[in-house]
């Protein structure tokens, strides 16, 4: 295991750009996958923003998540998904 360590900004950029290898990698991914795959970044980010979050732990609700970072909050994000056949 490194004992490097990284910035939020360089945790933020990692994890954004791994999104971006799979939503740009040929999977002929949906809306939908497109949209939980950014929900997952979102709720990574918000997890490391957290002052003591672990795995078990992670100190924030998925709904907060979806409420601080989507026009709508967690209603619209979940409607989303209702809507999908």
């Amino acid at each position: 295991m490194s004992d490097t360590t990284y910035t939020r900004d360089q945790v933020a950029d990692a994890v954004n750009a791994g999104a971006g290898l799979v939503l740009d990698g040929g999977l002929n991914l949906g809306e939908r996958d497109e949209d939980v795959i950014n929900l997952i970044v979102n709720a990574a980010l918000a997890v490391l923003d957290m002052p003591g979050a672990t795995g078990e732990d992670p100190k924030i609700t998925l709904d907060e998540v979806m409420d601080q970072n989507y026009d709508g909050g967690a209603a619209e994000v979940r409607s989303w998904w209702s809507n999908w056949s």
